[in-house]
């Protein structure tokens, strides 16, 4: 067995996990990791999916096509990335709040990348009257920081306007 990430998006409708999780069985296939959502009236879902030795991208693309033509669904398929090892590093939570405006994602992405702070999951959406802009992410840190210490750092970032918090990954509550 091997690994194939396969990315679908299209319009969202009931019915796409279950037809496109069958194909994927139907080809032998394992779902061992997997992320859907709904944006704006899109679906996209990202899957880690382990198929049998001699199954290519181009077999698994192949297998889905009826699939994807039935659903409206733009599919790729291609082999997985090398696992990276992330043992011993702390995780923790970001939280950002603030009167909505273009750049938020990427003010608080380019603060993370310049304190080597790797992005893990992400979300973001807007809420209430008047609508406040609300971003989570889940991040891992370098060997040599940990939640305070990106807290810090992040205040010193120009984040104006911007509400964040900084809580390591143990104090999480689901």
């Amino acid at each position: 067995m091997h690994e194939i990430t396969v990315t679908a998006v299209g319009r969202d409708r009931p019915g796409i996990v279950s037809a496109l999780t069958r194909a994927l069985l139907d080809l032998g296939g394992n779902v061992e990791d997997c992320r859907a959502a709904l944006l704006s009236g899109s679906f996209a879902m990202v899957l880690a999916v382990a198929v049998p030795d001699g199954v290519s991208p181009a077999d698994l693309d192949a297998a889905v096509a009826p699939v994807a033509a039935d659903l409206g669904l733009a599919i790729s398929a291609s082999p997985a990335a090398a696992p990276t090892s992330h043992e011993g590093r702390d995780r923790c939570m970001i939280s950002v709040y603030g009167q909505d405006r273009p750049g938020i994602v990427h003010s608080v992405a380019s603060a993370l990348a310049a304190n080597d702070v790797n992005i893990l999951d992400l979300s973001s959406s807007l809420v209430g009257d008047p609508p406040i802009y609300v971003l989570g992410v889940e991040a891992e840190l370098p060997a040599n920081m940990d939640a305070d210490a990106l807290r810090a750092a992040l205040s010193q970032e120009n984040l104006t306007g911007l509400e964040v918090s900084v809580e390591p990954e143990s104090e999480r509550i689901l």
